[in-house]
Formats: C-alpha cells, structure tokens, sequence
C-alpha cells in the first residue's frame, strides 16, 4: 500500500511537472488568434502568407504566447518537436527568391528584421552578434556569398547570424534496398514540403520531404549542438520570410509544435 502510494504521488508530480512545461499546439490551418503577425504576413483562407507578392516585403508570424525552454531552476534545455508543411512558388515574369526561416526569437514584433537576403529575420547591424539570442532554420533559395551560402537551394541553420553553421542542399534521403540515395528537390517549385526539426540531449535533427511522403528514416541534417546559450528561458516560435528584386511566393499551410519530453 506504501508503495502504490508513493508511486501515485510521484506520477502526480510527473504529470504535474510535464504540464507545468509543455507546451503542444497543432494547426492544420491558421486563424487570427493563434498567431502574432508583423509586417506583410497575413492569414487567409486558413493559409498563413509570410510576404506580399511585391518587392522588399518582409513578414513574420509568432505563435501568440512565449513557449518555455528550460525546466525550473535548471539550466537544461526542454526538448522540442516541431512539423510543418510549407509552398514556395514563382511569380510569373520574376526571378525567385529569397526564402523563409523557423524561428527562435526573445522578443515580439520585426524590429531588427531587414528584406531581401536578410530573410526578416536579421539586417547588417545585428547579423552575427552573440548576445542576439535568436535561432533559425533557413530554407533559402538564393546564393548570398556574403553569408558564405553553399548554393541557392539549401536549408541552412543559424545561430546570431544568417552565415549558417551547417547546411545541406535541399533534398530527402530514401533507401532503394541497397543503399541510401538522395533526391534534390527544389524548394520553390510549388510544391507542397513537410520539415520535421526536433532537438533533444544536445542534438538537432532536421528531415524534409514532399508533404505526399512519410517521414524519412535518414534525417537532411544532423547536428550536435549546445543552444544554452542562445535560448532565454522563454522564446517566441514562428516564421519569418522576405523578397527583395527577387520575387516569389512564401506560405506555410500546416504547423505543429510540441516541448513535452519524448
């Protein structure tokens, strides 16, 4: 009896703990409420539109409520699970460009945030400052040699800066019963991409794949990597994208996140 005791009151205490932390929404569509929304993002017919089909547009959706990073009194991190399925495509008579980022940020709202190559997530006076506190995955779909881009069809990850720390072409690894193969995929083709970012003991791992496909059991991008020290202990999540000359289309159509322990 003790022991069925002191077992309820430790699971009460787990759940109490686990519900304190997790924050676990799902948006198979958009509406006003469950988003923050600055500069040209806007949400219609459920689809979020982070730019507007003119140049030097820049926009960023933020989920409503800062999500928690850390346990109590710790310094360790909170794992998190995201997923979203997101469509860029070309403006007719236009060269494409510049591509959208997931983000961590300390702060509501755009400010610091510049057009074009900066994605709305930096501009040339905060890029690379390591008390920035700001966390990305770029999906970018042009070649910024000024940030050291490794070509014009990359997802990236950046830490205080759009100079990723690593990247890797575009594309999805599938095994063919022999070996495993990688098929490219352009991301502003105007088809419909699902990304799979989750981070946990120190690690991030990030998969991509037509929306039509399952989840591929080789991730893009793997990646051991330590975020204590960028994430505060509570962060805004959510996009942010830009044109600039270059012009195309950038909507997220689905999106899930989740900082429960998994």
């Amino acid at each position: 009896m003790e022991y069925a005791r002191l077992l309820a009151v430790f699971l009460s205490q787990l759940f109490l703990l686990h519900s304190t932390f997790a924050v676990d929404f799902s948006f198979d569509g958009f509406s006003s409420s469950d988003l923050l929304l600055y500069g040209d993002a806007t949400i219609s017919s459920n689809v979020l539109s982070l730019t507007e089909n003119t140049t030097f547009s820049m926009g960023r959706a933020l989920f409503h409520a800062k999500v928690p990073t850390r346990f109590t009194n710790s310094s360790k991190l909170l794992p998190f699970s995201t997923s979203f399925t997101f469509s860029l495509s070309k403006l007719k008579n236009s060269l494409p460009g510049h591509g959208f980022v997931f983000i961590f940020v300390p702060s509501a709202g755009i400010q610091g945030a510049s057009s074009s190559q900066n994605l709305g997530f930096l501009n040339r006076t905060n890029d690379g400052n390591p008390n920035g506190h700001v966390f990305g995955v770029e999906f970018d779909v042009f070649q910024n040699h000024e940030f050291n881009d490794i070509n014009d069809n990359h997802v990236g990850v950046d830490i205080n800066s759009l100079t990723s720390i690593v990247a890797y072409k575009a594309g999805y690894w599938f095994d063919n019963k022999t070996n495993w193969s990688f098929k490219e995929v352009r991301l502003n083709d105007g088809a419909n991409y699902r990304v799979w970012i989750e981070y946990w003991s120190h690690n991030l791992i990030i998969t991509l794949a037509p929306a039509y496909k399952k989840k591929p059991q080789r991730p893009l991008i793997k990646v051991p990597l330590d975020l204590s020290g960028v994430f505060l202990d509570e962060m805004y999540v959510g996009f942010s994208a830009a044109t600039g000359q270059l012009l195309q289309n950038h909507k997220i159509l689905s999106w899930s996140f989740n900082n429960s322990i998994f």
